[in-house]
């Protein structure tokens, strides 16, 4: 029983090896020390803020459609709410460029909300993913339009789901490559409709309309050249549904419209320059050849991102 005893004693006391060291965990924790990163132009990120952390980033751009040009601008502004949990707001504003809509408009802001389910560590790569939940607000004016005025909003509420997903790739030569995937849908609300309407109803209309519902679909790639310069590439694909109008134009009969279901495909080239592990700015242009039902436009564009 002594023996065993001293054996036992022996055993607990003895030094154990330690836990082989995992050269890849090294190699990613360095090459993610030498990247700084803006994001993508189109891609939104997986990761969540830290708790009470700020992130601004705003856009700047001007759609270019059939030789006409509409400048913007719109950004994110979030807040880490919990280390998984991130709230925030997207505004959008426009400036009209024709001879009767030479102003400032406001148009549809958007609520975000995005939960991380997992994350990327050197030590533990397996990607990044996040559920997002947003709500399209109907701030931007669509209906009661003045004559020869622009709309510069849907009107409509509209839910919206969907998953966000981030992975980092160890290249040859130890530099990044950053992944991300969206995938996103929206679903608008029925929402009464009066007057002169993005919806080209007449100034005696009245009725309703529904929008037609949206899915979003972003694949996009960045690589480190160095500690301070990124390069970007999007591809966004979008479709959407059938927008319906119904209602009477004064006193005429009832009168139904549905819009054709519509698509497109478009991707970004840009340009990252990051002058701080908080700060960095991102030039691009995202171009959208003509899809199905849909025109063709070019977007410049620059955003600035900053974490406080």
């Amino acid at each position: 029983m002594k023996l065993f005893a001293a054996a036992f004693a022996a055993a607990l006391l003895w030094p154990t090896p330690a836990l082989a060291a995992d050269p890849a965990a090294d190699r990613y924790a360095a090459a993610m020390k030498a990247a700084r990163w803006t994001g993508p132009l189109l891609a939104s990120n997986a990761e969540t803020l830290p708790t009470g952390h700020v992130y601004t980033e705003p856009y700047f751009f001007d759609g270019i459609s059939g030789g006409d040009h509409h400048p913007g601008t719109s950004g994110f502004y979030q807040y880490g709410l919990r280390d998984n949990w991130t709230v925030g707001v997207q505004p959008f504003f426009s400036l009209g460029t024709q001879r009767y809509n030479r102003e400032m408009a406001v148009g549809d802001f958007k609520l975000l909300s995005q939960v991380r389910l997992s994350h990327f560590t050197p030590d533990h790569r397996v990607p990044s993913v996040a559920i997002v939940t947003n709500l399209v607000l109907p701030t931007g004016k669509d209906d009661h339009l003045a004559a020869l005025k622009q709309g510069h909003g849907s009107g409509s509420f509209a839910p919206e789901i969907g998953i966000n997903v981030q992975q980092y790739f160890l290249l040859g030569n130890g530099r990044l490559l950053r992944a991300r995937l969206n995938v996103l849908r929206q679903f608008p609300l029925k929402h009464d409709v009066s007057g002169r309407s993005v919806y080209g109803t007449g100034p005696d209309f009245r009725g309703h309309a529904r929008p037609g519902s949206k899915t979003t679909v972003i694949a996009g790639a960045e690589y480190s050249m160095s500690r301070e310069w990124v390069l970007a590439f999007d591809v966004e694909a979008d479709a959407w549904g059938r927008t319906k109008v119904v209602g009477r134009d004064g006193d005429g009969p009832l009168m139904r419209s549905a819009s054709p279901k519509s698509w497109n495909l478009g991707f970004a080239p840009a340009i990252e320059y990051n002058w701080s592990d908080r700060a960095g700015a991102i030039l691009g242009l995202w171009v959208v050849p003509k899809g199905h039902n849909t025109a063709a436009s070019v977007t410049p564009a620059i955003a600035i991102q900053r974490f406080w």
